[in-house]
């Protein structure tokens, strides 16, 4: 699929998330932390089973940012455009109907682990390294005696009830399908996703300067608030830039582009961090209360943020990788 076809995919996936999903019925759906009828278009759309598990990660991104440009309260991201195509890639059999939940460790470790969409799921794909190998491990996701939680977006973050359980079917799986490559696909899913949330926050925030008045005119014709609003698109448009290097990288797959993944999650975290804060700043405290709907965004981004590694864990990982290259290679990688 080409970029226009990708593009059409997006508009597409953002009208039918449009006509069904409300701020106020997101928030509503947090009690149950689901959107039903945002999940089921999703999957009339044919974007869930067998059809999610061969899509690109371009169009899974496109996907995701229409996701995250509607505050839609769905398992695609976890289920779909990672679960599904690490138990394609490790050959495991899946019904379309099931959602499936992902986490990167062993069965054998559950102490303190956090299941995202667990309560939702039928099965919960473990992905860890051992003996210097990679493994999937399938588990039942009743089996892993989930309590209820939820993270700063309101999406289920379910809490493991037990140390171990024993899985139904071992896979061992290549590289391509390693912990450290779910783990850049993850940083990439969430970064799809905030930028939707991103753009959506600076929308609301350039609706609201146009139309909020002080002193007799509307806030965006205040110098200050020119420059917030210039300086949320400058961040927006950065981040967006990143995400698209990093995206046309990953067709090398995951280990040729981990570099490009990290800095896309750190730019995008970066954003996030001055776009909530800047949004919040032009709306003052109506920005923070739930009947303002500012507060679904800003939620996600901060969510989102923290989800697959950080500014600090990746950028780490980026500057060790880029010190261990030395001053003659260093770069040839940065400018290739």
């Amino acid at each position: 699929m080409d970029d226009a076809q990708t593009g059409m995919l997006a508009d597409s996936v953002a009208r039918a998330l449009g006509d069904v999903v409300t701020a106020r019925g997101t928030v509503e759906a947090e009690a149950q932390g689901l959107d039903a009828k945002a999940w089921k278009t999703l999957r009339e759309l044919g974007l869930a089973g067998a059809d999610a598990a061969a899509m690109s990660l371009e169009e899974q991104a496109a996907v995701l940012e229409a996701i995250g440009y509607a505050a839609a309260l769905v398992p695609y991201a976890d289920s779909e455009a990672m679960a599904r195509w690490l138990a394609h890639g490790a050959g495991l059999a899946t019904d379309p109907d099931e959602v499936l939940a992902i986490a990167l460790a062993s069965p054998q470790a559950l102490s303190g682990r956090r299941i995202a969409w667990g309560r939702h799921s039928t099965r919960t794909l473990f992905s860890y390294e051992e003996g210097g190998r990679n493994w999937v491990a399938v588990v039942p996701s009743a089996d892993l005696l989930l309590a209820n939680g939820a993270n700063l977006a309101g999406e289920p973050l379910d809490k493991c009830g037990g140390d171990r359980a024993q899985p139904t079917e071992v896979r061992e799986v290549v590289d391509d399908f390693s912990p450290a490559a779910v783990s850049q696909r993850g940083a990439l899913c969430r970064g799809a996703a905030m930028l939707g949330a991103a753009r959506k926050a600076q929308e609301l925030t350039l609706q609201y300067a146009a139309e909020r008045k002080q002193f007799g005119k509307p806030l965006a014709q205040f110098q200050v608030i020119q420059s917030y609003l210039a300086q949320m698109a400058g961040e927006l448009s950065a981040a967006a830039a990143m995400f698209a290097t990093a995206l046309r990288a990953a067709r090398g797959g995951a280990r040729a582009s981990r570099a490009e993944a990290a800095a896309a999650k750190v730019r995008i975290g970066q954003a996030a961090h001055t776009i909530t804060a800047l949004a919040h700043q032009v709306h003052g405290a109506i920005g923070f209360t739930e009947e303002y709907s500012l507060q679904l965004w800003t939620r996600r981004l901060w969510a989102w943020r923290e989800e697959f590694g950080n500014e600090t864990d990746w950028a780490r990982e980026l500057g060790a990788a880029m010190i261990a290259l030395g001053p003659d290679a260093y770069w040839e990688r940065v400018t290739r």
